[in-house]
């Protein structure tokens, strides 16, 4: 009978360490999730005369307001290109129902910046979808003033500081822009830019940086 009791309390004792280790494990997998929508303007502008390593030469400058994390900056470096088909534009559709040129992203990472705090988060683009209506052009091919399009982009978020060092998560964003300046190449140079986005942060409740 000692026997019999002895063993019952072991495997009961044995029962409540895995229970323990398992509390435990979910515990550090979990922490908080912050839902937010971001909304902002500024200006883009492509300053193509600075010679990054990194090739991106597009500065993107916003002020935003969200209900969730306050007033923000935003600041972006990328880089875009016309998405080529054997060598030619190739053709889309644009939200508006017009012929236009597609657009692809070569890079965009970027930071944005509590107000009230001053932590950042640091986001890199995944994903862009643009198509610029051919009435944006001259017959020479050149932009003209004036033009307005739309981006659409998807970004990762890959950290950032104070608590969002070990943060992760994704954005999901639309930009209209307005091409207010043309530089000698009659590309775009400057353009002022509206910003409507969603995304999610998820912050772990511990972080080793």
């Amino acid at each position: 009978m000692k026997k019999f009791l002895l063993i019952v309390l072991t495997v009961i004792l044995i029962n409540v360490h895995f229970a323990m280790a398992a509390q435990d494990s979910n515990e550090k997998n979990t922490g908080d999730k912050i839902d937010f929508s971001l909304i902002g303007n500024g200006y883009f502008i492509n300053s193509s005369i600075v010679n990054r390593e990194d090739g991106l030469s597009n500065h993107m400058s916003m002020i935003g307001k969200s209900k969730q994390l306050g007033e923000a900056s935003i600041n972006v470096l990328a880089e875009v290109a016309v998405t080529l088909n054997n060598g030619i534009p190739k053709n889309c559709v644009t939200p508006d129902g017009d012929q236009g040129i597609s657009a692809e992203l070569v890079k965009a990472k970027g930071i944005i910046q509590l107000t009230k705090s001053g932590d950042q988060l640091f986001t890199e683009a995944t994903a862009l979808s643009l198509c610029i209506s051919l009435q944006c052009f001259d017959e020479e091919g050149k932009a003209k003033e004036g033009c307005t399009f739309q981006p659409i982009t998807t970004a990762k978020i890959t950290g950032g500081t104070g608590k969002f060092s070990c943060a992760s998560g994704q954005i999901n964003d639309i930009h209209t822009r307005t091409v207010l300046a043309i530089n000698p190449k009659g590309e775009p140079f400057g353009s002022i830019s509206g910003y409507s986005g969603q995304g999610t942060i998820y912050i772990p409740n511990s972080c080793s940086k």
